[in-house]
């Protein structure tokens, strides 16, 4: 099998038309009803975009410490968790000034890049148009894609540019001058690590595993080996901030993790009913089975990137079930509770790889009939799909319209239990008022002086530290700078302050640096200053980084300037010659 050329890797404006129309379909539910979802993670993440919204609207920038979101406790996670999209979330927040224009937006957004980056994938792999839309709307119409507009999940945003994780694969086994180049292969990786690390870390062991297996069949294994060095070299200077960040933080605290989930309970399994967490469903389920199948049947007829990828497609899909031993790596494995959460997130790599090698095989099976069959029934399974995730949105946006925005209220917590006033304060032109209303405590990535302080029930310990506390103090932002400001009955009288410390946080009283030695730290290194003066009191907290700054900021950015300059630029440059 030839991967197409230059000229047949435009899409063309049909497709991309085809679309935009189904990705407005998915998000007419919620522009009829004018309803704001708020699902499972939706306060983590717009607390997350409202603090680098009120970076922009302020000019007030800090890139580790969240000064705006989350009850302004001076926290790090934009900086650990897709921070490059953090703050174009906050940006394009900043132009609507809207959480429901905000939320339809990068819905539409999502749905249209999963369906773009599939249709890519497909085309380029020798899929007729038809066949590349099929594609497309099946993977629209999937279960993890559809997530984000449920859920605000974040997993969605990775699952919509993993087409091109595969595409990189492909180009791997095939390793021409036409096919893989160092730059296209780097920016396609650094994009998914900048915008979800776990995404990113099955992205990258699909493309280890596309590697060995194209060492072991390419008769030019050096000049792979070093296209593969370089382009890891490239995307290590694009991610500096990630990874950089990471060690800097994570190397020098004990923090929280996610909430350690049962892995053998988050499994996926194959399934006769509708599609949910737990189950593929009935269409996703004979789907699979189907290319499977096909593979063993016409195992001497189809291309090693029919094996390789419906294989690979498949080892996913036993990692994403119970099939796989989960309950033995729960009893002695622990650390990955926190870091995967649910094996079904390796559900939607695996259903590309295996609908990739359903393409395929439509191509390389040769009657007629066999493939009009294929075609149709893959038609059938997008279209239920579609429709299914088109019901979810539509059944969730009247629920949410007529009741409570607030879908899933799992560990929320309420100022108000009034309908009407929490959807209210979600439409206010002030940001804030919906995310004050509701909140949840979520503890990730928050620091503990040891870890034999771990506070037993971290969600309670966060609530009791920030949102129920009755240590509230003034808090002002002075460029990157948390101002807390209190009033002391007396000298020497103790305050506990609602902020956070790391080990790079710095905090001055009344002007005079303190140490940490200087103050108690609770279980979440929250500290009890004792005021040195009587009436106003002011603490300052900063986060100085080591490594990562302005300059080595502007430094990384400029290099993805040139990188995508030079990709734009080589890639019109091949259309022409083409």
């Amino acid at each position: 099998m030839e991967l197409s050329n230059a000229k047949a890797d435009r899409i063309g404006i049909k497709n991309i038309l085809f679309i935009f129309f189904i990705s407005f379909i998915l998000v007419l539910p919620q522009i009829m009803n004018k309803s704001i979802i708020l699902g499972a993670d939706s306060i983590f993440h717009f607390n997350r975009f409202y603090d680098t919204y009120m970076q922009f609207r302020t000019g007030n920038f800090s890139y580790f410490q969240t000064n705006f979101g989350f009850q302004q406790s001076g926290r790090i996670i934009n900086a650990l968790y897709g921070p490059l999209l953090a703050y174009g979330m906050g940006a394009l927040l900043y132009i609507v000034h809207s959480w429901l224009k905000f939320q339809v937006l990068t819905s539409f957004f999502v749905f249209f890049l999963s369906g773009y980056t599939m249709n890519v994938l497909a085309v380029k792999v020798g899929s007729s148009r038809r066949v590349a839309n099929i594609t497309s709307v099946l993977f629209m119409g999937s279960f993890w894609v559809g997530k984000w507009t449920i859920d605000q999940n974040f997993m969605s945003i990775g699952n919509a540019l993993m087409p091109l994780i595969v595409l990189m694969g492909i180009k791997m086994l095939k390793n021409d001058e036409e096919n893989l180049r160092v730059l296209q292969l780097a920016l396609c990786v650094s994009l998914v690590i900048q915008v979800h690390l776990l995404s990113a870390a099955i992205a990258i062991g699909v493309l280890l595993s596309f590697f060995v297996v194209s060492i072991v069949k390419n008769d030019n294994k050096l000049d792979l080996f070093f296209k593969c060095v370089k382009a890891a070299l490239l995307s290590l200077i694009l991610t500096f901030n990630v990874w950089w960040a990471l060690i800097e933080v994570y190397t020098g605290n004990s923090l929280y993790g996610p909430y350690p989930s049962n892995l053998a309970k988050s499994a996926v399994n194959l399934s006769l009913d509708k599609p949910d967490f737990w189950h593929l469903g009935l269409a996703v389920s004979a789907l699979f089975l189907v290319q499977i199948s096909l593979l063993v049947v016409h195992w001497t007829e189809f291309t090693v990137i029919n094996k390789v990828t419906t294989i690979l497609g498949t080892i996913l899909l036993v990692l994403a079930s119970n099939l796989f031993p989960w309950e033995f790596v729960d009893n002695n494995y622990p650390v990955i509770k926190t870091f995967l959460q649910f094996p079904a997130r390796f559900e939607t790599m695996a259903f590309i790889l295996l609908v990739l090698g359903l393409n395929l095989s439509i191509l390389e099976i040769k009657t007629r009939i066999s493939t009009e069959i294929l075609t149709t029934f893959t038609l059938v399974i997008a279209l239920l799909g579609v429709i299914q995730t088109y019901g979810n949105i539509q059944n969730l946006s009247v629920r949410c319209s007529s009741g409570s925005p607030v879908a899933n209220k799992t560990n929320v917590i309420f100022k108000s239990n009034n309908d009407s006033e929490i959807k209210k304060a979600f439409r206010s032109n002030n940001l804030k008022r919906g995310l004050e209303i509701v909140e949840k405590p979520t503890p990730d990535y928050m620091p503990m002086p040891n870890l034999k302080s771990k506070a037993e029930h971290s969600y309670a310990q966060y609530n009791e530290d920030f949102i129920s506390t009755k240590n509230q103090a003034s808090k002002k932002v002075r460029g990157n700078i948390l101002v807390i400001s209190w009033h002391a009955s007396k000298v020497g009288s103790k305050k506990k302050i609602p902020i956070t410390l790391y080990k790079n946080s710095i905090l001055t009283l009344n002007g005079k640096k303190i140490s940490k030695n200087e103050m108690k730290l609770d279980r979440m290194s929250v500290p009890t200053i004792v005021s040195d003066k009587k009436g106003k009191n002011v603490v300052k907290l900063e986060y100085k980084s080591k490594i990562v700054s302005k300059v080595s900021l502007s430094a990384m950015y400029m290099c993805w300037g040139i990188s995508l300059v030079s990709y734009t630029f080589g890639r019109r440059k091949r259309h022409e010659v083409s």
